[in-house]
């Protein structure tokens, strides 16, 4: 079947009805020539229509885009920022971090050699005060780690932090006598038949303890020159240094020449 003839007879068959008592002549079937013009007004009307459409459905308002979602951070991200401010206790025993008994009541200066020695291995790890706590206390055995317990068992959380613990542990295993005696020792240093790197390194070791008499690194340098042998004490003090580094290297020279010296009139004499 003729698709255009079927389109033709749509047109006439939607077309109006003629009104009573009009002509006989209207009802006659369409010619040729009367459906290509329906045709054509069919087309003409459709393509005003979807003109019509698309102007007036253009400015119509676009659905917003959806949102962003929004990250979650999964399980494994949250355990790995937490492996990574895990304490080191691991880490601290690998720099000779050593364990604490006091198994001598009177071994005062092996306490402060190993406060003094963890202190060091925390600075060389950039521990955080919570850290250089944690990592102190794992290393606490036997009767040192039950003081500790009993101790903090009394003190209120907010107060056991890393200072807390250095000043107890002090106070607890460092005695005053202890201290004293040091400072006496300080005091009373001479060079003697030390060398002068032994008696710089004693010197240095004991000026801690004496603090209020090594205020200035100028009186540092005056007292450790006061310490060393009567030769070497001449040739360097007329110089007068106020650098302590510079002091200990001069004075190093000062102890070449001296035994030198001291070789050549022994083989003068001889």
């Amino acid at each position: 079947m003729d698709p255009n003839q079927v389109l033709a007879d749509d047109v006439e068959s939607n077309a109006p009805a003629p009104a009573q008592g009009a002509p006989s002549s209207d009802s006659r079937p369409m010619s040729s020539s009367h459906g290509g013009e329906a045709k054509e007004a069919f087309f003409q009307m459709m393509s005003e229509w979807f003109t019509e459409f698309i102007q007036t459905n253009s400015t119509a308002q676009q659905p917003p885009p959806p949102p962003n979602p929004q990250l979650v951070p999964v399980a494994p991200q949250v355990v790995e920022f937490q492996r990574l401010n895990k304490p080191p206790v691991d880490k601290i025993r690998k720099y000779e971090a050593k364990e604490f008994r006091a198994t001598v009541d009177n071994d005062t200066e092996g306490a402060e050699f190993w406060l003094e020695n963890i202190i060091c291995v925390f600075d060389e790890l950039s521990c955080t005060p919570v850290e250089c706590l944690k990592c102190a206390i794992s290393l606490l055995r036997d009767t040192t780690y039950q003081w500790w317990n009993t101790l903090i068992s009394v003190v209120p959380r907010e107060r056991v932090t890393w200072d807390f613990f250095q000043v107890e542990f002090r106070k607890k295993y460092i005695s005053q006598r202890f201290l004293d005696q040091k400072n006496k020792e300080f005091l009373e240093l001479k060079q003697g038949r030390m060398t002068m790197t032994e008696y710089e390194r004693k010197f240095v070791r004991l000026s801690k303890y004496a603090r209020e008499y090594v205020s200035t690194e100028e009186i540092m340098c005056k007292r450790f020159v006061d310490g060393l042998n009567k030769d070497i004490k001449l040739l360097v003090r007329i110089l007068e240094l106020k650098e302590f580094v510079v002091l200990v290297n001069r004075a190093c020279k000062a102890e070449k020449l001296s035994k030198e010296k001291r070789k050549v009139d022994s083989e003068a004499r001889d």
